[in-house]
């Protein structure tokens, strides 16, 4: 996979097209892809048709947006955290402006932007159902990452699993038989290993960056 930034972009190219399962705002859902796009937006950003924009951004790439997946994050795209573990690489931009709790019990207006959004590629040809596996034990790693980092929910008394617009991306090659991607496997232990070094990471980094500016 090699990864590379465009004047407020991140790419990742894959080396063949891939079977991607995400909750990205273009390609999202179960797709065949090959590109990963990145795009960092400004916090005041306020276009109604992202999906739009992003097959804007990626035919100015020169990419086809029938094989790309799309995501938007407020976050310093040239601040991607990248990680490898055994079979699974993890890409992620980390951005927690706005810090919540899944289930939080105190109200809160969120920003619509400000996100973390993780790339997961895995050398292992994954079923459907391991697919979504891979995509909850990625999202659970995330959420151990910031409970890790310390960082504090707005909207509830407990550690951050997220923000409101987090998405991610698995991607694995085409052909299925791998069966199950959940954290006691091989595989899922990799993609959990992986994406929770990245995130930790990144939020690592922000915490102290807030400290500073605050400081």
């Amino acid at each position: 996979m090699r990864l590379s930034r465009h004047a407020g972009a991140l790419l990742a190219t894959l080396p063949a097209p891939h079977r991607c399962l995400s909750s990205a705002v273009l390609g999202g859902g179960l797709v065949t892809a090959r590109h990963w796009l990145n795009l960092q937006v400004p916090h005041d950003y306020a276009r109604t048709d992202p999906a739009a924009h992003l097959v804007e951004v990626a035919r100015a790439h020169g990419l086809d947006p029938a094989e790309v997946v799309g995501m938007l994050t407020a976050a310093d795209v040239g601040a991607a955290l990248d990680r490898e573990h055994g079979p699974a690489r993890a890409v992620a931009t980390v951005g927690i402006g706005q810090p919540l709790a899944a289930a939080g019990r105190r109200p809160r207006a969120v920003a619509p932007v400000g996100t973390i959004n993780v790339l997961v590629r895995v050398d292992a040809p994954l079923d459907d159902g391991a697919l979504v596996a891979a995509v909850q034990t990625a999202t659970e790693a995330k959420a151990q990452a910031l409970a890790d980092a310390g960082i504090r929910a707005l909207n509830h008394p407990g550690p951050a699993t997220g923000t409101a617009t987090d998405a991610v991306c698995v991607a694995a090659p085409p052909g299925g038989g791998v069966p199950f991607a959940g954290p006691a496997t091989p595989v899922g232990a990799a993609i959990a290993q992986a994406v929770h070094d990245a995130v930790l990471a990144g939020a690592r980094v922000r915490r102290r960056r807030r400290a500073a500016a605050s400081g």
